[in-house]
């Protein structure tokens, strides 16, 4: 998987450096112009692909921390590039291993062990898979709870 994430990423003209980094996972930034993701050279190989796909959506989606003003902005940049990081993790995960309706994804949010908070973003982009695959009705985690 990690191979395949950063040819992609090299393909959008970003490059990748491996450093120590203090209290993150990864940064994304420009230097001089060019776009630049720094990742922690602590993390494995899943962490590491995990996050280079999540800084990988924050150079998509044109996030730039100098414009941000409050931590509400913050929260919803970080969740957009989770979920960016999710939806294409999962058609990876479904590229090889081919999820059907009876797929456990209980297995694959233990496998990914993202913060508890992104189960619903993982339930669901399962659903958008096997719905598609499988013309079923997408049932959706956040359904749920409205009426």
């Amino acid at each position: 998987m990690l191979k395949k994430i950063t040819c992609k990423i090299k393909s959008l003209g970003i490059k990748i450096k491996y450093c120590y980094l203090k209290e993150e996972d990864g940064i994304f930034d420009f230097f001089n112009n060019i776009p630049i993701i720094f990742i922690n050279i602590n993390l494995n190989e899943l962490e590491t692909s995990l996050t280079l796909l999540h800084e990988t959506a924050h150079f998509l989606n044109g996030d730039c921390k100098k414009y941000i003003t409050n931590h509400f902005q913050n929260d919803n940049l970080e969740f957009e590039a989770n979920k960016y990081m999710i939806q294409e993790v999962m058609k990876m995960l479904d590229d090889e291993y081919n999820f059907t309706p009876d797929t456990n994804y209980q297995q694959i949010i233990d496998s990914l062990n993202l913060p508890y908070h992104l189960d619903g973003v993982i339930i669901d982009e399962f659903n958008s898979i096997i719905s598609d695959k499988f013309g079923m009705t997408p049932y959706y985690e956040t359904d749920y709870f409205h009426e």
